[in-house]
């Protein structure tokens, strides 16, 4: 039974489909600026010729600024143990900004919450 399909690579290197040669700085093809841009590309290695496909993603991530807008905290209490004297640890994270606070003086957390 013959192949007949695509093989398909995907991944953050450019590699040969035939001999599997990673080109390290694949960010340096020319070629490649848009999202789609294809190109076909001769491998330094065995030779063989083989298409070079750029697909571009975005990722965004927010935090709000509850000092800048004088918005509320959103507490998140945690406690961990330090590493430098196995003490334990209380403190707090706002959801919302990211904001941290430790209390190691007072084990309950209560002198956190205002």
């Amino acid at each position: 039974m013959g192949f007949n399909g695509e093989v398909e690579e995907f991944g953050n290197k450019i590699k040969c489909p035939y001999c599997q040669n990673e080109y390290e700085n694949s960010w340096e093809f020319e070629e490649l600026r848009n999202d789609d841009d294809t190109t076909e590309y001769e491998c330094d290695e065995c030779g063989k010729n083989f298409n070079i496909s750029l697909s571009v993603s975005y990722e965004y991530t927010t935090k709000g600024l509850c000092k800048e807008n004088k918005t509320e905290h959103k507490w998140d209490y945690f406690s961990h143990t330090r590493e430098d004297n196995g003490e334990r640890c209380f403190g707090r994270k706002c959801l919302v900004c990211g904001e941290y606070e430790f209390n190691v003086e007072k084990p309950d957390g209560e002198e956190l919450k205002k």
